[in-house]
């Protein structure tokens, strides 16, 4: 096992710390209302150093979805409990709305913009995650196979965001969790 070094934990505090100010800063003023100087200022850093973990400040925003990837690939892929098809779908939609709850409303609202197409960004682990799944079902033979995995994934992942657009229109008062159920298993009753 490598043991971080101390300058290798150093620099991962300050790539954190960043973020977490650049992530402050954009739920609380909008990604075009920010500049890399309010980010370095807020994050006590220069310039210089924000560019050297970051190239842009496109690539810190980047940075949120990666983390969005990172935690279902870390937390969900192969860890969901149930064995049959539409059960595995809700768990996975269950840990999108958590996922987003746990982000904060604020913050997703300023993430669900008609601007913001890293949420079409194809080759994205979060869907890459959905569409194996529907794929061993689909050679199981408990979803049809009509439609491709792919356009599978992208119909469901349509109707999440949307739930979530709801969610945020408004300001977080519905229960995500219960409306997410709703729309993702009436979308299943249509598709399997």
């Amino acid at each position: 096992m490598n043991k971080m070094t101390n300058r290798a934990k150093q620099a991962e505090t300050t790539k954190k710390k960043i973020y977490k100010c650049g992530v402050k800063l954009m739920t609380k003023y909008g990604f075009d209302k920010i500049s890399v100087e309010q980010i370095s200022k807020a994050a006590g850093v220069s310039v210089g150093t924000y560019y050297y973990y970051f190239k842009s400040k496109f690539d810190l925003f980047k940075e949120i979805y990666k983390q969005g990837d990172d935690y279902f690939l870390n937390e969900v892929k192969g860890k969901l409990k149930s064995n049959d098809c539409q059960g595995q779908i809700i768990e996975f939609f269950d840990e999108y709305a958590k996922f987003n709850i746990e982000n904060g409303i604020d913050m997703v609202k300023k993430l669900y913009t008609s601007d913001n197409k890293m949420f079409i960004t194809h080759g994205r682990a979060m869907q890459q995650i959905l569409q194996e799944i529907i794929e061993t079902f689909q050679k199981q033979g408990e979803i049809s196979e009509e439609l491709s995995s792919a356009e599978i994934t992208r119909i469901l992942f349509i109707a999440a965001r949307g739930v979530i657009y709801n969610w945020c229109l408004c300001d977080g008062e519905l229960n995500l969790y219960t409306d997410m159920r709703i729309i993702i298993s009436k979308m299943l009753n249509g598709i399997l």
